[in-house]
Order: structure tokens, then sequence, then C-alpha cells
């Protein structure tokens, strides 16, 4: 007797779950939105390679094509003043993106402070992830690649993603400049 209460219970709780649950539909679509991409003197514009995992909008190499970092952009669809209600849609956006540019699932995702996120792009948070020997067409012939999300309130989402083959490039001056290639335009709502 007491199984088929606990049971039911299990029942009730799932069916209360379809019945009162909401279908969070993600407010971003692969759209460009103006942000400032800063172009340092090694950043040279290159084609947009094409890949099913992602759009690129902007690429650029330098002269030995040590590097490649693109930009994609996700712009939002609705008005949401608080930053916060945002991460939910944002992870269910990032996740499956992350998972197809792998091609395997073995990473981390870490997330940036929000406060470095403003103040080094302008942005409301940001989430970042190092992938080794990436497995789609995306991160072909590179054997590192990272990626970073940074999102700002009412604008949407910058996916950058730098790809590289040696690891000492994540030390160098050049890959500092590359990380800090763009800008948000303004200031978030919830500073002024």
């Amino acid at each position: 007797m007491k199984m088929k209460k606990i049971s039911f219970v299990i029942i009730l709780m799932f069916v209360c779950l379809f019945v009162f649950g909401e279908i969070m539909s993600i407010p971003f679509t692969p759209e460009e939105f103006e942000v400032e991409i800063i172009q340092y003197p090694h950043m040279i514009a290159a084609d947009n390679p094409e890949s099913e995992q992602l759009d690129t909008r902007y690429t650029f190499t330098n002269k030995d094509e040590t590097y490649q970092v693109r930009y994609t952009f996700f712009k939002q669809t609705n008005n949401e003043p608080d930053y916060t209600k945002m991460k939910i849609p944002y992870r269910l956006l990032i996740m499956p993106v992350i998972f197809n540019i792998a091609g395997h699932d073995n990473y981390n995702v870490s997330d940036f402070r929000d406060l470095d996120v403003l103040f080094e792009f302008n942005g409301s948070f940001g989430s970042t992830v190092f992938i080794r020997d990436p497995d789609s067409d995306f991160g072909r012939g590179y054997a590192y690649l990272m990626i970073n999300f940074y999102y700002k309130v009412n604008q949407g989402i910058v996916a950058q993603s730098i790809l590289f083959n040696d690891l000492s490039f994540a030390a160098s001056q050049e890959f500092i400049d590359v990380f800090h290639s763009f800008k948000f335009l303004e200031w978030p709502d919830e500073i002024l």
C-alpha cells in the first residue's frame, strides 16, 4: 500500500509539472547587433569559415595564421530589464552550442565574474570553456579552442571563439589582445 501512495505522489507531481509548467522559449536569435570590434595591428580580417555548428560573422587571424578569432552574435528578442532573469535562457542557448562545437563532452564551463564582464567588456555576465581537440568542422585544423560567451542586458550574446594550435599562444600578448578585441557599446542599464 505504501508503494502505491509513493507512486501516486510521483505521478501527481509529473502531471502538475506538465499542466502548470511553462515552456520556456529562448529569447535569442542568430542576428548581429552593434558592438565595437577592436582590430589590433596583428589581427587581419579573414574569410568566415562555413560551419554547421555556428554562423561566424567576423573572423581574424595573424600573418602566420597561428590563431583565429571568430565572432558570432545572438540578438535578444525580448525586453527584460533584470539581467539575472536571463541566466537560464542564456544557459539553454550556450550549452548545446558548446557541445556541438566540441564534438565531445570533455570540457568544463566556467563563469566569469559579473564585475569583470562589466568593466572589461561593458556586459552583464559571461562564461568561458576551453576545449582540447575539438571534433567538429568548426574546430577543424586546430588543437585548442576557447569559446567565451558574453551577455549584455537587452542586447544579446556575443560568442567569441579563439582557435589555436600552440598552447604557449595563451600566454602571449597577441592572445591578450584577441581576448579583449570587442566591447559592448553602452554601459548596462543597471550601472546608470
